[in-house]
């Protein structure tokens, strides 16, 4: 092994989300100016795919979904673009141009969330929510008309939906996959959403919390990552050696750790107004 290949510093870190939905990464942190390991380029790919996982939308839109919503108790929804609704959004854009449509959307998205958030508080509730604007298939990736996808709070879910003017609604509760993970809703939401640079390609509501992750450094990039004793797997990438490595698994209710609650701070008092998505 050269001095280059001695740089390189891998790593384990791990999220703990409050469902007891847990992700486990193993990963290199190549400094610049060095290349990783010699070997084969699927070996050179997945230290890259590494590199920028953190930027990887449908990795932190599952941690911010297990975080922060059940499935049953709350809901998937689905606002539609038809009708007058149809006809109002392309006058909006002024155009019937795909990426005009897209961005009048968007307008008209944050616009519905600030009267759901009201409704909501008039109520005496506060909204949680993310959602993604898309105008993709799923599935083949194709164009569709565009609409939004969002989870939302169960208790409010009805009442917040109501807001939306510009076609139907529809209103599910939120499936999840084995022991109530929400990677797939995570994975179903971007894969319908386009890649712009520079843009989110997801939306939440500022009181969701994502998180942290701890890391430290893994012992050896050979060694496969390990499920805890009190968890259960549900889900193992490949275990060759040297590569990149991602495991979920959960763990119950009375197994996990309890974490300190964090202290309450003083009121706002900063000037002008903040906008929330």
């Amino acid at each position: 092994m050269d001095e280059q290949e001695e740089r390189v510093q891998w790593y384990i870190k791990t999220w703990e989300c409050a469902n007891g939905n847990c992700k486990k990464v193993k990963y290199p942190v190549v400094p610049d100016g060095v290349r990783p390991r010699k070997g084969s380029r699927r070996q050179e790919r997945s230290v890259r795919r590494a590199e920028k996982y953190a930027l990887d939308a449908k990795h932190d839109l599952s941690l911010l979904l297990n975080n922060n919503f059940s499935a049953g108790r709350d809901r998937f929804v689905t606002l539609t673009v038809d009708g007058d609704g149809w006809d109002r959004l392309v006058m909006r854009a002024g155009t019937d141009d795909r990426d005009e449509l897209y961005t009048a959307l968007e307008r008209e998205a944050v616009n519905f969330m600030r009267r759901a958030k009201r409704a909501c508080l008039g109520a005496g509730g506060e909204l949680k929510a993310v959602y993604v604007v898309s105008d993709l298939d799923g599935k083949t990736f194709e164009p569709a008309r565009p609409h939004v996808h969002m989870v939302m709070s169960g208790s409010l879910a009805e009442l917040a939906a109501g807001k939306w003017t510009l076609g139907t609604v529809q209103v599910k509760p939120l499936r999840s996959g084995e022991h109530g993970d929400l990677t797939g809703v995570a994975e179903y939401m971007i894969d319908q959403v386009r890649t712009r640079p520079g843009k989110s390609r997801y939306h939440p509501t500022r009181n969701l919390e994502k998180p942290e992750g701890v890391r430290v450094p893994a012992k050896s990039p050979d060694y496969p990552l390990q499920v805890p004793a009190n968890a259960t797997l549900i889900w193992r990438s490949g275990t060759a050696p040297g590569m990149s490595q991602t495991i979920r698994y959960y763990i119950p209710p009375e197994k996990r750790r309890k974490k300190p609650k964090k202290k309450q701070g003083g009121t706002h008092h900063g000037k002008g107004k903040r906008t929330e998505h």
